[in-house]
């Protein structure tokens, strides 16, 4: 069941939250907290009861290690031993049901073998509630677990707004919030504010992201099978994916945040205008923030104190600790973050470039002889990252480096085959108008600054970015609301699922 399916919105949603507020209202907070419990194992088992048994198998199994771990800091040994097991259990899961069988292509490529692939269905979001549950046995390992039980630990791991595709949330911020006692669930203020970011993800995600789809769709698929197409056309495919993504994942984050809110629950921010960023780095701050954070804390970090003691002891001249304390812990950290992606040589290609394009970046850095003008650094930023995005989209690495060839018009066309067909005046329209939404117009935290839904600090100087746009209660608003809604609901067609579902 996805955000966008009217069934969710007229139905699931708006009976969760009555049954939620009344639960609370007449049993309690910690009654509220099982209802929202049970509501997100509702959610998830309407995706097919197999995949709920596994959701479920993998929470019951981190909650027992997780409570295990701090009983156990008086034998260091014995727990370290513990945690690594339960995290390669949680790693050997993900990889059997994400991974099998493209290591049975490989196999086959390889060794001209034959094997056949295993009937093998991913649950959804599996990337997502097993790296927050890493997270998890993480901070208790490290004796950071805030108290809880298990119905609060089911809200953190599979909280349905967060569940399918994030963001990625931290132990520390979701049970703090669970422990307090809980504010009124029938706030006004806060339901029009969580009201107002679904709607505003809703438009981003169909008005925008499936208004722009085809137009990728056509040319990553021709790609794929081998259609003509000039330089025009592929970087036409390349923008509009590159948009398609944004306005959908972006969507969903602001989708996820405000059913958040309206349940008085902070999420992290996942979004902050990444496409006017001036360097790689700074993109990775502003894209898909709550995975850049996760991969940062517990595998960058860790890195880059290994080779920070290993650079220091073994007296390394300033490349060399570059080397080891900067580049090769980006290079590695982004490798396994494409790796998390998907199963597929695309996902580690793209990782590679982006660890390269870091590397490269910091190296620049530490150099510090001179920097790029604001607007060359822009370009050079953006094309970074739409040629990473032909490589995540494409169907394999053969339709990827024909599609970057093409680009950049060292591409050959086979002969005798269909032309990829596109409006091209309408694709460059939406391409403009898009960009300009990016690039020109306040993101939705700003929109809301003077009421700040996302559990993440709140930037000093946010207000002076969102000017007359800058949301407060009132009839205006309420009307603004009432049409996005409208436009949006109206406008939900059939092929309305999300793109990082499949992650």
């Amino acid at each position: 069941m996805s955000f966008t399916s009217l069934q969710f919105i007229f139905a699931f949603l708006p009976l969760s939250f009555i049954g939620f507020a009344l639960v609370q209202r007449f049993l309690g907070a910690k009654m509220g907290i099982n209802f929202l419990a049970l509501a997100s194992l509702v959610f998830y088992g309407m995706w097919g009861a197999p995949l709920l048994l596994i959701l479920l198998t993998s929470m019951a199994f981190n909650f027992t290690i997780g409570n295990t771990l701090p009983s156990l800091s008086a034998d260091r040994s014995k727990q370290k031993n513990l945690f690594t097991v339960a995290v390669i259990v949680n790693l050997v899961m993900l990889g059997y049901l994400k991974y099998t069988n493209f290591f049975v292509d490989v196999a086959n490529q390889a060794g001209g073998m034959s094997f056949a692939h295993f009937d093998i269905v991913a649950p959804i979001g599996v990337s997502f509630f097993t790296f927050v549950q890493i997270g998890y046995l993480i901070d208790a390992y490290n004796g950071q677990l805030v108290r809880h039980d298990f119905a609060r630990f089911i809200v953190f791991a599979a909280f349905f707004p967060c569940v399918t595709a994030g963001p990625l949330v931290m132990q520390r911020e979701m049970m703090e919030q669970l422990a307090e006692p809980k504010q009124n669930a029938l706030d006004l203020r806060r339901i029009m504010i969580g009201v107002t970011m679904f709607g505003m993800g809703l438009f981003k995600k169909i008005l925008m992201a499936d208004s722009i789809a085809p137009f990728a769709d056509a040319v990553f698929n021709g790609a794929h099978e081998g259609m003509t197409y000039n330089w025009a056309t592929a970087w036409i495919g390349a923008l509009s994916y590159m948009l398609q993504l944004y306005f959908d994942f972006s969507g969903y984050s602001d989708m996820a945040i405000g059913i958040g809110t309206i349940f008085g629950i902070k999420l992290p921010l996942n979004f902050d205008s990444p496409f006017k960023a001036t360097n790689i780095s700074d993109f990775w701050r502003r894209w898909h923030m709550t995975m850049t954070r996760f991969f940062t804390a517990y595998v960058y970090s860790g890195l880059a104190m290994n080779g920070m003691r290993k650079a220091m002891s073994a007296r390394a001249s300033r490349f060399g600790r570059y080397f080891l304390c900067a580049a090769l812990p980006s290079f590695f950290t982004f490798l396994c973050a494409g790796v998390w992606h998907g199963a597929g040589w695309n996902y580690i290609v793209y990782g590679a470039m982006h660890g390269t394009a870091i590397a490269v970046f910091l190296g620049w850095r530490e150099m510090g002889k001179f920097t790029l003008a604001p607007p060359v650094a822009w370009a050079l930023t953006m094309l970074t990252v739409v040629c990473g995005l032909v490589m995540f989209r494409a169907a394999d690495l053969h339709s990827a480096f024909g599609l970057l060839g093409h680009m950049f018009g060292i591409g050959g066309n086979a002969a005798n085959v269909k032309t990829i067909t596109i409006d091209a005046a309408q694709a460059m329209s939406l391409i403009v108008i898009f960009s300009a939404v990016t690039l020109l117009l306040p993101n939705t935290q700003q929109i809301l600054h003077h009421e700040w839904p996302v559990v993440d600090s709140k930037p000093a100087d946010i207000a002076l970015d969102a000017g007359l746009v800058s949301w407060r209660p009132s009839f205006s608003t309420a009307i603004i609301t009432a049409f996005i809604f409208t436009v949006g609901i109206t406008s939900i067609g059939a092929s309305s699922g999300f793109v990082y579902y499949k992650f």
